[in-house]
């Protein structure tokens, strides 16, 4: 049997997963992008005086425009699945998570496998990811009939600054406190198994910034965070936690790694 697993837009499988995080960047309006380009090039043609910096119509991204990358650190999680996870005479590893019997669907939700905290002013204006999930997964069918299999997880960023404490989002009014909460999508796989069937998979990809985890822009457009504290957010500490979330059905075990570097601007 040759196993053709589907891979499927993850946005669209995990409507429990939080918000999207913030590589889901959208241009400036194509029109007003065109004219912004247009008056910057005719300007530069007759000379006139550059201003500060060009416009998010100009270039998308005006507050990262012209700097530096910098290095700002990495998180690595671990976790595995397992029919049973006990070791006779071994205390319970936290990183082993217990499959259901007889192809139930096992939920799981790992909570910070990896935590980093970065100094004060690491960055200007964004905070990216580039993520790769590194994942081995044994599909099996014991059973007597044909059954669907499905394999997905992906991470969540919960992201601590005292900024955030007292604020709420602005579209649902629910409090922030202290923490706001991004999900980055990573592997979502399914398909179906004969009677008898033993499918091994192997998944290995990299997710890289575009918008990042959080922004400037983002905290004032879409978390409801004034300038002032927008700006304020980057110039204080920052916690970052990952989490694991995920499903597994019809898994004989799994080994999943997934290694973030932080990078800002």
């Amino acid at each position: 049997m040759k196993a053709c697993p589907l891979f499927l837009a993850l946005a669209t499988a995990l409507a429990t997963a939080p918000a999207l995080a913030d590589d889901s960047f959208r241009s400036p309006d194509v029109k007003k992008a065109l004219a912004a380009g247009r008056a910057a090039i005719l300007a530069e043609r007759a000379g006139l005086a550059r201003k500060a910096a060009p416009t998010p119509e100009e270039v998308g991204d005006a507050d990262s425009f012209g700097r530096n990358v910098k290095w700002l650190g990495l998180l690595s999680g671990y976790i595995y699945l397992l029919p049973d996870c006990s070791v006779p005479g071994e205390p319970a590893d936290p990183r082993c998570i217990t499959l259901n019997p007889a192809g139930a669907p096992t939920p799981f939700a790992a909570e910070d496998v990896a935590v980093v905290t970065l100094p004060g002013r690491s960055s200007h204006s964004l905070i990216c990811h580039w993520q790769t999930p590194i994942a081995g997964v044994a599909f099996a069918n014991y059973g007597a009939t044909r059954a669907p299999y499905q394999f997905r997880v992906f991470p969540t960023y919960r992201i601590e600054s005292e900024v955030l404490d007292g604020l709420s989002d602005p579209n649902t009014g629910t409090p922030y406190n202290g923490a706001i909460e991004v999900g980055v999508g990573a592997i979502n796989v399914s398909g179906y198994l004969e009677p008898g069937d033993f499918v091994l998979e192997q998944f290995t990809q990299t997710r890289t910034c575009i918008g990042g985890i959080v922004s400037k822009r983002s905290l004032v457009n879409g978390y409801g965070l004034t300038e002032a504290q927008a700006r304020r957010f980057f110039r204080e500490p920052i916690t970052i936690r990952m989490s694991l979330q995920g499903q597994a059905t019809l898994v004989d075990s799994a080994n999943i790694n997934f290694g973030t570097r932080l990078t800002g601007d």
